[in-house]
């Protein structure tokens, strides 16, 4: 055999034992919580463009 059909039979082999491994290997939880009320958690970003809250409440 060539090296290159040998390096070829080795890869297929560790690319279909990476993609075995992960379906044994995956396990998928159930969702916790009542999934009509999905809140996303965005993080605070603080910006020197934005007023702050006070400020644009005495606007009003």
């Amino acid at each position: 055999m060539s090296r290159n059909v040998l390096i070829k039979i080795v890869l297929l082999i560790l690319i279909l034992g990476g993609a075995l491994m992960v379906l044994i290997e995956d396990d998928p939880r159930v969702p916790t919580g009542d999934i009509n009320q999905i809140r996303p958690v965005m993080p605070v970003q603080d910006s020197q463009y934005q007023e702050p809250a006070e400020t644009v409440e005495q606007e009003q």
